[in-house]
């Protein structure tokens, strides 16, 4: 009969299962970790945010109305105005036809006259003679000039159209328009005096008998 050694063929079976056993372990323990890692994942997981209902309209406050006391009117604001209204006082109608009044007409026939000396000269000088009409009718006109000895002769060297002149002598003169002067017009005139001695103004000027004014 024969004996077999002690590592005959069933050995080596054994050792190598004996051998793959830790290999097994720790397989077991990286899954056990793996597992536990998504445990822990699932678990730390922030939750999700929902949406903040919006809050419900605010009602209104109302306060309590308070009581009228007895005898008391309930106070009335008054409207006030930042321009005050200007009273507007009626004026009475004017009848139809009334003109507005005008001074009265002067006796002379309202012509006005000015003599006013414009340049005096040794045996020589000058005037202006303005002859207005303030009437409402085309008037005739006339002046006369009143002078000392001293003025010999008259001539009109401006304005002289339509102007007769002529002297009764001892320094009188007449100055006469040969057409009448519309209302609201003058006329003016130049005239040029000679003489001997001194002096230049009238000693009377009238128009239509009326007093000139001597400037």
């Amino acid at each position: 009969m024969s004996v077999r050694p002690a590592g005959g063929p069933g050995r080596p079976a054994a050792s190598r299962v004996l051998a793959s056993v830790p290999w097994v372990i720790v397989l077991l323990g990286v899954g056990l970790l793996t597992a536990m890692l998504v445990v822990a994942l699932v678990a730390f997981r922030a939750p999700e945010r929902r949406p903040m209902a919006e809050p419900p309209p605010t009602q209104p406050l109302s306060l309590p109305s308070l009581p009228a006391l007895p005898g008391l009117a309930p106070a009335t604001p008054t409207p006030t105005s930042a321009t005050p209204s200007a009273q507007v006082t009626p004026r009475p109608p004017v009848p139809a036809g009334a003109r507005s009044p005008r001074p009265a007409d002067r006796a002379d026939g309202a012509l006005t006259a000015g003599y006013r000396v414009t340049g005096s000269y040794r045996d020589s000088f000058t005037a202006r003679l303005v002859v207005g009409n303030g009437t409402d009718d085309a008037r005739e006109w006339r002046v006369e000039l009143l002078f000392g000895g001293n003025v010999k002769s008259i001539q009109v060297y401006s304005g002289g159209a339509g102007i007769a002149v002529t002297s009764t002598g001892a320094g009188r003169y007449t100055l006469r328009g040969t057409g009448p002067l519309d209302p609201g017009q003058s006329r003016t005139l130049g005239l040029r005096f000679t003489r001997h001695g001194t002096g230049d103004r009238p000693g009377s000027c009238t128009v239509n008998g009326a007093d000139c004014v001597i400037g």
